[in-house]
């Protein structure tokens, strides 16, 4: 749990020393994982986000509809940043109304529907 938990907050906040901790824990636990992988789940859904990456998402303003359409979807190795903006490369030149999907911070169109962001979280 402390992996993914690691994973996630440096994609919330750009410091890539928690992801560097998050790797450590990987490959301290990654020699026992095999003799019982069933008491491991927690941590291959860290490897899993690891290996497949975080999308970041950033809902800028007061938009409930864009919250919702996030909200409504299983979203394993995604994080959600919305409310009041904080230092972080996911909060860096957005603008308020819009819904930002990203990639390492690298962000698709901004959506300003639920429509679009709704395509842009299943493609």
């Amino acid at each position: 749990m402390a992996a993914t938990g690691l994973l996630r907050l440096a994609a919330l906040t750009g410091e890539q020393r928690y992801r560097h901790q998050s790797e450590q824990i990987l490959q301290l636990v990654g020699g026992v994982v095999g003799g019982a992988p069933t008491a491991f789940g927690r941590l291959l859904a860290a490897v899993d986000m690891l290996r497949a990456g975080v999308t970041e998402i950033a809902v800028v303003g007061e938009r409930p509809d864009l919250l919702a359409a996030v909200r409504s979807r299983y979203l394993p190795n995604a994080v959600l940043a919305w409310g009041e903006p904080y230092d972080s490369p996911l909060w860096q030149d957005r603008h308020a109304g819009f819904a930002y999907v990203c990639r390492d911070y690298a962000c698709q169109v901004p959506a300003d529907s639920a429509e679009v962001l709704a395509g842009q979280l299943t493609g």
